[in-house]
């Protein structure tokens, strides 16, 4: 009986033990052939991995060779104890030590020492040298050891690559930045965004295996990629004319204390922009490139949209230069709500090219109401046709679409009509600004603005990237360009002129100041104070515009002080450097106008000065 219940307990355990042995085979079964690629896949996953390989940048130039970005590519070199055999190691290893002591300076014992600590612990990581350049890694690749490479020789060299901006923080915002989210979508500004695709190339692709303490190692495979590096650009900026605008508007910004300011410098014929500066103020009273107002911020532009006033109203005929128009006593009421001139009392009897050099409010808007009060629609259409509502589709992104109020606009009312005839209401850009005055410099041709000079390979980039690109072939008649000219020569040269204090002996300027309120009907009134023009008036070669936002009241708000010494020193400062031999006297060109010396000069004495 006993016998029995032993072989039953046998039978049992035997029988247990061979249902467990056989779950084992199967499990080990399955794993291996069934679920093994699963689970290889898995396990390889956790030791080997694909890294993406950035590609090296490519370069942005000023136009005269500068470096504006660059990327630089630097090596940290790493050694890998474990996988080194021991034969090579015990025999070289005394050399290497060396060899790295002539070349990092340090003793040659010490690194013995360091290499026979990380091989007895395993050492996979061992830090050699960091930051070094690719001439080195050669080098380095040479000694003893090392030269068997990353798997005998236990090498480990690890790129990486930062972005470098020579010129600091001048023209920051316009050169700009370029980064990657976590979604792999790229975001920026300024021309490293605008021309990411370009510059970024392709990255590549490197495999490595995991090692210890969370560090990686790269393995020859022939599944790695190399990177394709990036396209350089040139722009158009000088960095010369840069330094120039770039201190001369910030000496400016900091005496006024102004809340933010922008300059822009352009190439009248081709609509370069040589220099572009932009500051705005910490609240710690510092400035740095805090915004690309230039070609970011829309503004009300004040006196300086009586430029495109005028020829709006010259181009329908609506206007004769030598009619005088009464400014009474220099306020003008529209519905309670008035306009006044900056000098009391008014300027009187003055004729439209009076109106414009001194800037009288009331004498445009006069002009204006009357000449277009039940035909508002055509004179904004003349806006329209002058190509003002339209953008300048800059490679830079963010530049707002300008405001032009239209009759058929639902806030349209009795006072938009006068109160955009002086640069009220409406809402440009400052370089949308000087674009249009650039265009009167250039014989009424619009060309659109550019940053961009060239590239290495012109054929990966548009085809029309670098060609002149005409916006409009003509704002106005022959006839009007010559009379406007005139008007904003004689700002700066007439004795009434709003910016007679920036005459210049040097080179003659010929521009239009402007003074706009900001907040106007409130407690609480601030100015915009710009000047806008182009120079030498009688050969445009460069166009400018000076913007500075909300200056110091204490100190001083009107365009003519503020913003247009900031445009004389430019200019005499470019002239200076790049002279332009006069060719005529600007004298000659004024007798184009149709108006006669003897009578100008007549209507001319009747203004104070």
């Amino acid at each position: 009986m006993e016998n029995n219940n032993f072989l039953w307990r046998l039978y049992l355990v035997s029988t247990v033990m061979l249902m467990f042995g056989l779950g084992i085979g199967y499990k080990l079964f399955h794993l291996q052939f069934i679920d093994g690629d699963k689970y290889r896949k898995i396990a390889e996953e956790k030791t080997l991995k694909s890294f993406v390989v950035n590609s090296s940048r490519g370069n942005i130039f000023s136009e005269d060779g500068s470096l504006l970005a660059t990327s630089t590519t630097k090596f940290d070199v790493f050694f890998d104890s474990k996988t080194v055999p021991n034969h090579i190691f015990n025999s070289e290893i005394q050399s290497l030590s060396i060899e790295l002591s002539k070349i990092l300076g340090d003793d040659d014992v010490k690194w013995l020492n360091n290499f026979r600590e990380a091989k007895n612990n395993n050492n996979r990581y061992l830090p050699i040298i960091k930051n070094i350049d690719l001439d080195k890694v050669n080098e380095f690749k040479k000694l003893p050891i090392f030269k068997y490479g990353s798997i005998k020789g236990g090498l480990i060299i690890e790129k990486k690559i930062k972005r470098e901006y020579p010129l600091g923080k001048v023209a920051e915002r316009t050169i700009g930045y370029e980064k990657i989210n976590k979604d792999g979508d790229y975001w920026g500004v300024g021309l490293e965004h605008a021309y990411g695709s370009f510059l970024r190339g392709k990255n590549g692709k490197m495999t490595k295996r995991k090692i210890s303490n969370g560090q990686w190692k790269v393995l020859e495979s022939n599944l790695n990629k190399d990177p394709i590096d990036g396209l350089d650009i040139n722009t158009t900026l000088n960095t010369y004319m840069q330094d120039v605008v770039h201190d001369y508007l910030l000496e400016q910004t900091e005496k006024y204390e102004a809340d933010h300011s922008t300059a822009v410098l352009m190439e009248v014929a081709t609509g370069k922009i040589r220099a572009i500066s932009n500051f705005g103020r910490t609240d710690q009273g510092k400035y740095y490139e805090k915004l690309n107002y230039a070609v970011g911020e829309s503004i009300e532009p004040g006196s300086t949209f009586k430029l495109m006033t005028i020829i709006a109203a010259l181009e329908d005929q609506v206007i004769d230069t030598l009619q005088m128009i009464d400014t009474e006593n220099g306020e003008i009421d529209f519905y309670g709500f008035k306009v006044k001139d900056s000098r009391k009392g008014g300027y009187g009897q003055i004729n439209a090219m009076d109106i414009f050099r001194l800037s009288s409010n009331t004498g445009i808007v006069k002009i204006i109401s009357e000449a277009y009060k039940n035909q508002s629609e055509k004179f904004v259409d003349r806006l329209f046709n002058m190509g003002l509502n339209n953008s300048l589709d800059m490679e830079i992104k963010g530049e707002p679409r300008p405001k032009i109020p239209h009759p058929l606009d639902s806030d349209w009312n009795g006072l938009s009509l006068p109160w955009m005839s002086y640069g009220y209401g409406v809402s440009l850009t400052p370089l949308q600004i000087l674009s249009f005055y650039n265009a009167v410099a250039n014989d009424g041709i619009m060309v659109k603005p550019t940053f961009l000079e060239s590239s290495n390979k012109l054929g990966a980039l548009k085809k029309n990237a670098f060609k002149k690109q005409i916006l409009n072939p003509s704002i106005c008649s022959k006839e009007t360009l010559s009379i406007v000219k005139k008007m904003l020569y004689d700002v700066v040269h007439h004795k009434n002129g709003t910016a007679k204090n920036i005459k210049s002996n040097n080179i003659k300027i010929a521009g239009k100041t402007g003074t706009a309120q900001v907040g106007y009907g409130t407690d609480k009134v601030d100015y915009i104070s710009s000047f806008v023009g182009y120079f030498p008036a009688e050969n445009p070669k460069y166009s400018c515009i000076v913007v500075i936002n909300k200056p110091n009241k204490n100190k001083g708000y009107y365009g003519s002080d503020v913003a247009a010494p900031v445009f004389k020193r430019i200019a005499e400062k470019i002239s200076s450097r790049n002279p332009v031999i006069e060719n005529y006297i600007y004298s000659e060109m004024i007798k184009n106008i149709e108006i006669s010396q003897k009578e100008y000069a007549t209507n001319s004495n009747n203004i104070d000065s």
